[in-house]
């Protein structure tokens, strides 16, 4: 049989009644796996609408290496490139029948390498689609969208959603782990924004899930993490009116670092919700290990929602403590702050980890590790970085969603980069280096589910502390047979 039947792609998928009893019988799917024998490739590609891609294809490289390089020797068997929701039944059914590992990835940002896969790689880039209804206040988006096309969506509407700082991360990954950017103090994370969610279960039944169908799935959705129960293909968000708006960007000599994070941190105690703030102290230019001169860098940066000479009576006692060497402000329209406010996360290889703290880590414990750094041939360094938290994000009860990191101060960030060019020696003196600070600057606490860490200790409290238990109820309830797994998925 040259091709797979219509019955052993849909293997595993079953109609149901909708209701919690339907989803309880979809439960247990018998597939007719053919386990032991060569998955049919060919037969996939001429199902799916969007295509696959096979390694040496055209294409197939770009859509095939995850963003974080140190996972690029991880290549999939094929990319099914989704066109719609039918694509991804189609292709997640396939890789049940033939028992090939899969991964499904919106944007590809997986800090530990989660969205690679050496079978089959779900694509969902090209489900980009957008629908504003700015009568309704909702917005709608297919799973593949990321920061900048959504920004491109809604030019001109006036109307916005919380959203990440990077261009390129995916907007899937970015709510289902919760989801901050520099309007989260003022608006909320991505996850307190969805109105309703289309997902796509290992049996293959496509659920829309909303707060009043499947409330316990959609609960999970809202911070739970990508990847757990199922794929989402689309998301509705609630939007909010927005206007004009200040950037702020400060830096300051090296020399004022300490000072100049406790002017800050002492500045934002008192800060209204519309201020929202990242602190950062980084070193670049290659360190010991290149031979190369490290350059180090302190800066603060944030959007305030209201006038320029607000914010400028907002920052003033900074300026009195520690006067910055650079200063920026700037009032411009909201979707132009957020392309003047864009960065992306470090290229190359990279290691993160993160912790929320209930105050700012200490700064000359950082400063002092920063200025032993070993060095690497990646320009984007290392750093030790400090989002503000609170304002609208503590006002959700933590269990009110999945996302349980609702009542602390500052989410802090630690990284360290290398490329290709790197030696072994090099890559572990940073690994190293990394574990000493981060054990040095807060060695307890939680952590931030989409900066995944493969080296967390007890990370399943750490990403999901008081929710787990509930969590876990539900990984139980809707994926069972454990088909969407991963190191760090949610145990059921």
């Amino acid at each position: 049989m040259s091709d797979i039947s219509r019955r052993d792609l849909l293997a595993g998928t079953a109609v149901v009644a909708a209701g919690a009893a339907g989803v309880t019988a979809l439960q247990r799917p018998h597939p007719h796996q053919r386990a032991g024998r060569a998955p049919n490739w060919d037969a996939l590609g001429r199902r799916l609408h969007g295509g696959l891609l096979r390694p040496g294809e055209p294409g197939y490289a770009a859509a095939s290496v995850p963003y974080n390089r140190r996972y690029a020797g991880i290549r999939p068997g094929g990319v099914a490139l989704c066109a719609d929701t039918a694509d991804v039944r189609t292709a997640l059914a396939w890789a049940r029948a033939y028992d090939v590992p899969f991964a499904a990835r919106s944007g590809g940002h997986s800090y530990a390498g989660y969205s690679a896969s050496r079978g089959l790689v779900i694509s969902l880039a090209r489900m980009r689609s957008i629908r504003v209804d700015k009568r309704a206040l909702t917005i709608t988006l297919g799973a593949g969208m990321r920061n900048r096309d959504l920004y491109a969506g809604l030019a001109g509407t006036g109307l916005a959603v919380p959203t990440g700082r990077c261009p390129t991360v995916g907007v899937s990954g970015l709510l289902l782990g919760g989801g901050f950017g520099f309007s989260s103090r003022h608006l909320g994370l991505t996850c307190d924004r969805l109105l309703e969610t289309e997902i796509v279960l290992a049996s293959g039944e496509v659920l829309r899930v909303s707060p009043t169908q499947y409330p316990d799935l959609f609960w999970a959705c809202q911070g739970g993490g990508g990847g757990n129960f199922g794929i989402n293909t689309r998301y509705t968000l609630r939007a909010t009116p927005v206007g004009r708006v200040t950037v702020y960007k400060l830096a300051w000599s090296w020399r004022h670092a300490a000072a100049a994070v406790a002017a800050m941190t002492d500045m934002l105690a008192t800060a209204p919700d519309r201020l929202s703030c990242r602190i950062g102290l980084g070193v670049t230019g290659g360190g010991p290990a290149t031979g190369g001169t490290a350059h180090r860098s302190v800066d603060a940066l944030g959007l305030f929602f209201g006038p320029i000479e607000q914010l400028a009576e907002l920052l003033s006692p900074v300026f009195t403590a520690v006067w910055p060497s650079q200063r920026v402000l700037k009032e411009q329209p909201y979707l132009a702050a957020q392309a003047a406010l864009a960065h992306n996360v470090p290229s190359g290889s990279f290691e993160s980890r993160s912790r929320f703290l209930d105050q700012v880590a200490d700064p000359d414990t950082a400063v002092s590790w920063l200025e032993r750094w070993p060095g690497s041939s990646n320009p984007d360094g290392a750093g030790v970085t400090h989002f503000a938290w609170g304002g609208a994000i503590g006002q959700v009860d933590p269990a009110a969603t999945a996302f349980a990191h609702r009542t602390q101060a500052f989410l802090m960030d630690n990284e360290t980069t290398w490329t290709g060019r790197d030696s072994p020696r090099t890559v572990a003196a940073g690994l190293d280096w990394l574990a000493g600070m981060y054990e040095a600057l807060a060695p307890r606490g939680q952590a931030y589910q989409n900066f995944m860490d493969r080296s967390l200790r007890n990370w399943p409290a750490a990403y999901y502390g008081q929710n787990l238990p509930r969590l876990t109820g539900v990984k139980r309830r809707y994926d069972p047979d454990r088909v969407f797994t991963f190191p760090q998925a949610i145990p059921g």
